[in-house]
């Protein structure tokens, strides 16, 4: 087989829409879109196969459990388990992680340690340290150089008392990937050199970002446990896989209780069922499976060396162009990467470059991705993320590069300097700061603006008019709601309200403006908020800009008038 990026793409029916032909996804990492076969797939079940499985007889009932276990063994063949019955259905990896967290701490005792990484996503840690406080547990962490795990330094952090390795097979935040070989030799080693009470050490690996891009294969990874999402690997949201050894499977407690996962119930105690259904309390996501068995086969019918190798040719394309933008700093690298691209500009807050792609049509990720120890030991705490699969292409590259540099176009490096301080008699504390010079930004002139492109100019170019405060940047003026940060001072003049403004946001910085060519200088109730909101809405700004952003407009608004009201 020949791997064809195009004709992989037609298989795709949200890029055949009409709004979606100019459409340039690159939000891969959060999830992939889906092919026709998993969509129909969807709709069949619910056509013709629709009924809860395994307890009822009729034919749908009937007909739905044997999708399910079809399934199954397909999830299996697709982990490379050895049986069905190490593959647990759960919601996504989230869930599953938080199942084996709570099923497998539960025989710990207070002092037993559980090993992790400054790179997991949230989902690998926050249920961790919930178990950690609850059963008296000690968190260790592999050492790291700027967030990346060192895998080869673990056995510093290995010891006795280690119960469980929780790492993720590859970082959804920066691309890289694990060295699950070494991790594996270390585990091994450290295991056989243990005393018979030492050797109840569990490994589980969090694939997320691994199914979309490599085959796995759990025993050549040697993991004792491997979850990840099917909505990663072009399936369907709502369901997840957990494989586990079978014997290891066996002696796990349930974590949830309620419906399939018993056997037998009285009024106290029951028993449960056999693997792998205790650990599936409840109904199961019984449409999703259905599509994540037409995500197998349509898998299973792709050249996946040659997804792989193309996929690599296009990160490196990525890597490279975006290397060429003057002052951007990435963060990743191609070599031995998940399909990740992640960036910052010094002079614009990741959350502009990303509202300003967005406006092209280009998709990417903005905020920590839910890894915030990698990227604050990164020195970070947002980066614009672009994340590519088979169906992308260099054009995709070309026009995320294209948006990039037409932005940095519009940055200015010279701000306002700010106001020297009043060195009257009035209190010097009073009169830090100074307002900025708003008498040139005309709100008419943003009114005729034609389309949202001109709007979103017009208001970065008044975000320059707004000078850096550092004497304002503290916690006392922090706005809260604003998804990126901005403080907000205020007071009284000569009967009129003053206020100044500041934020490492340019779009943020210009929304302030906005708001402040209003207020600033007025007298009490001569604006109400109601007519702030107004023209935010009559602007367009409330369908151009993410509901975050559009909340945090409002919580400038918010605060302004407390502060004009206090």
């Amino acid at each position: 087989m020949t791997f064809s990026s195009q004709e992989f793409k037609q298989q795709f029916p949200l890029f055949s829409q009409e709004e979606n032909r100019g459409l340039v996804y690159l939000d891969n990492a959060a999830t992939t879109q889906k092919p026709a076969c998993v969509i129909d797939a969807i709709r069949d079940f619910y056509l013709h196969s629709n009924a809860n499985t395994h307890r009822s007889s009729h034919r749908l009932a009937r007909r739905a459990t044997e999708m399910v276990e079809q399934v199954r063994a397909a999830s299996a063949r697709f982990l490379g388990a050895q049986s069905p019955r190490e593959v647990v259905f759960t919601r996504g990896a989230t869930e599953g992680l938080n199942l084996l967290a709570n099923s497998l701490c539960r025989g710990l005792v207070a002092g037993d340690e559980i090993v992790l990484s400054t790179a997991e996503h949230h989902a690998n840690l926050v249920p961790w340290q919930m178990l950690a406080v609850q059963y008296g547990l000690v968190l260790r962490f592999v050492p790291d150089a700027n967030g990346v795990p060192q895998i080869e330094r673990i056995t510093e952090v290995l010891s006795p008392r280690t119960r469980v390795v929780s790492i993720t097979g590859g970082s959804n935040a920066l691309g890289f990937r694990t060295d699950l070989a070494t991790l594996r030799a270390t585990i091994a080693a450290t295991s056989s050199a243990a005393t018979s009470s030492q050797r109840d050490l569990r490994w589980i690996v969090d694939g997320s970002q691994l199914a979309a891009h490599d085959v796995v294969d759990v025993a050549a990874i040697g993991c004792d446990f491997f979850v990840c999402s099917a909505h990663k690997f072009y399936g369907p949201t709502g369901i997840g896989l957990v494989y586990g050894r079978e014997e290891l499977l066996r002696d796990l407690p349930p974590w949830q209780g309620g419906g399939e996962m018993i056997t037998s119930v009285d009024l106290l105690a029951s028993d449960y069922a056999d693997l792998p259904h205790r650990f599936e309390a409840g109904t199961s996501s019984l449409a999703a499976i259905a599509g994540l068995g037409a995500c197998l086969e349509f898998l299973g019918k792709q050249d996946r060396q040659g997804m792989a190798q193309y996929e690599h040719t296009l990160l490196a394309y990525l890597h490279d162009r975006l290397s060429q933008i003057p002052e951007l700093e990435l963060l990743s690298g191609p070599r031995n990467n998940l399909g990740i691209a992640s960036f910052v500009h010094p002079r614009c807050a990741a959350i502009d470059i990303a509202q300003w792609l967005d406006g092209r049509d280009i998709a990417v990720r903005v905020g920590h991705h839910c890894a915030q120890p990698l990227l604050h030991a990164a020195g970070h705490t947002a980066t614009v993320r672009a994340s590519l699969v088979a169906y992308n292409s260099r054009e995709d590259i070309d026009r995320l590069v294209a948006g990039v540099e037409e932005l940095v176009l519009q940055l200015d490096d010279t701000t306002v300097p700010p106001v020297a301080a009043d060195s009257g008699k009035d209190s010097a504390e009073a009169y830090s700061w100074q307002p900025d010079d708003l008498s040139k930004l005309d709100l008419d002139a943003l009114r005729t603006q034609q389309n949202w492109q001109d709007r979103y100019r017009t208001l970065m170019r008044w975000a320059k008019v707004i000078s850096r405060k550092d004497h304002i940047r503290t916690t006392e003026h922090l706005v809260q709601g604003c998804e990126s940060s901005a403080w907000l001072v205020h007071r009284r003049e000569a009967g009129v309200h003053r206020f100044a403004i500041d934020s490492d946001s340019r779009i943020v910085k210009g929304l302030g403006a906005l708001m402040l060519s209003q207020i600033d200088g007025v007298s009490d109730d001569a604006v109400a908020p109601s007519q702030l909101h107004q023209i935010f809405d009559e602007l367009g700004l409330s369908q151009q800009l993410s509901e975050s952003r559009g909340n945090g407009f409002r919580a400038l608004v918010e605060r302004a008038f407390e502060l004009m009201r206090a």
